[in-house]
């Protein structure tokens, strides 16, 4: 069965390797959504401050939606305020929950408790889903900007690890339903991002694997960073063969050369990530070395956009 284009889910969680972009690329799908006319929040997650330095705005506070342009919202998780909440939600004895906050001893053993972080993290993302106003969804699209890519498989299997390991109670059905909304296959989609470059290709392969061994909805993966192919095959061939007693002539052509062998490689690490996943690659190109701000995520946005509708995860053979 083909499952839904990327750009047809709600949830969307952006993995990849450490440096490959996925900050930017959560960010230039925000705001093709929000251009498209979507209500859409980016949520940053294990203390990511990303999203004030590429819209040039003032650190998104924790735990408030904060608008970053037109119909775009950033949103910061603070883990320690939403194990507060959680706790709240589940003791309900005020004075109690306000003792266990200011004890220093308690942030310890939350933030050293397995899964305790992701979970009460994963279940903010699940509110800003699950959230509706007036009978309809408060939000059109939720992206999510995960950690690296190991602890961002970690953060969406917590769910499921803490509904099989905890005992009956509200603890267990709060994991089932957040496990249900992450898994969900037509609502919740994955995007793992790569940049054409060996480790991060085949780290992606990897996730996707991995990912999809646990029933998680893969819906993309996007290169990023790609160089465009200028000549053919053909077209390298006449100019290795140019001839010129004119220096600036030799130095054209080598530069020109030596671009058509760094893309051809770009290339072969983009049909590694075809084959190795099963997927057809989103392609995002590459803007040089500048600093990336609201004007370029437009441009990346653009690349983004007509792509982002169409891909699906290809068939397994």
């Amino acid at each position: 069965m083909t499952s839904p284009a990327l750009f047809d889910r709600r949830l969307i969680f952006v993995l990849g390797k450490g440096g490959v972009g996925k900050s930017v690329v959560a960010a230039a799908l925000g705001t093709a959504w929000a251009r498209a006319g979507q209500r859409v929040v980016i949520a940053e997650v294990a203390n990511q401050h990303r999203l004030s330095d590429l819209f040039a705005t003032r650190r998104v506070p924790r735990n408030t939606p904060t608008e970053l342009a037109t119909r775009l919202y950033g949103y910061s998780v603070d883990v320690d305020k939403a194990t507060e909440e959680y706790l709240a939600s589940h003791i309900r004895v005020r004075p109690l929950v306000d003792l266990l906050v200011r004890s220093r001893a308690f942030h310890n053993f939350a933030a050293a408790a397995p899964g305790l972080p992701e979970l009460v993290t994963l279940g903010k993302v699940w509110e800003l889903a699950v959230a509706v106003e007036d009978g309809r969804p408060v939000w059109d699209k939720v992206i999510v900007d995960c950690p690296a890519t190991g602890h961002g498989i970690a953060l969406l299997q917590t769910a499921g690890n803490v509904s099989e390991l905890a005992a009956q109670g509200p603890v267990r059905e709060q994991a089932h339903r957040i496990e249900e909304v992450v898994k969900h296959p037509g609502a919740t989609g994955i995007a793992i991002v790569a940049r054409p470059e060996e480790l991060p290709v085949s780290e992606a392969i990897d996730a996707v694997a991995t990912l999809r061994a646990d029933n998680f909805p893969v819906a993309a993966t996007i290169m990023n960073g790609m160089t465009p192919r200028r000549f053919w095959a053909e077209d390298a061939s006449v100019l290795g063969r140019v001839e010129s007693d004119d220096p600036a002539i030799d130095e054209a052509v080598r530069a020109a050369l030596r671009s058509d062998h760094h893309a051809r490689i770009e290339h072969e690490h983009l049909r590694e990530l075809t084959v190795g996943t099963y997927t057809s690659p989103i392609v995002v190109p590459d803007l040089g070395p500048i600093v990336i701000g609201q004007s370029e995520l437009s441009i990346l946005a653009d690349a983004l956009d007509g792509t982002a509708r169409t891909a699906h995860p290809a068939a397994r053979p």
